[in-house]
């Protein structure tokens, strides 16, 4: 089962934007598990699909889309709207894509 999550960050004081898609089943088994993990944690499949109603000057958007075989789930959220239990995953998957930026431009 092809297992594939999709990270989006936009907005920002700069604007700088974030787009990573990345291959569970191609990563190293304890990074993805990992990911896995916090998507369980913040029970990802049951927190709607977009709690952005009007983003405020200078904060991130955050879109996830979570693909497990033929189960699909999108969730968009800013700093302000982001649920307590999402912040580990959004965390983890800003570091994973500014380690991956930094190894595409090196």
């Amino acid at each position: 089962m092809a297992t594939k999550i999709t990270f989006e960050r936009s907005g920002g004081l700069f604007g700088q934007t974030i787009n990573v898609v990345l291959d569970l089943d191609s990563m190293p088994s304890n990074e993805s598990q990992y990911l896995l993990h916090l998507v369980q944690k913040a029970d990802f499949f049951r927190i709607p699909e977009n709690l952005v109603t009007r983003p405020t000057a200078d904060e991130f958007v955050y879109v996830i889309t979570l693909q497990a075989g033929s189960a699909r789930h999108q969730v968009r959220v800013s700093d302000t709207t982001m649920p307590e239990e999402l912040e580990p995953l959004i965390s983890e998957l800003t570091a994973l894509a500014a380690s991956i930026k930094y190894f595409q431009e090196t």
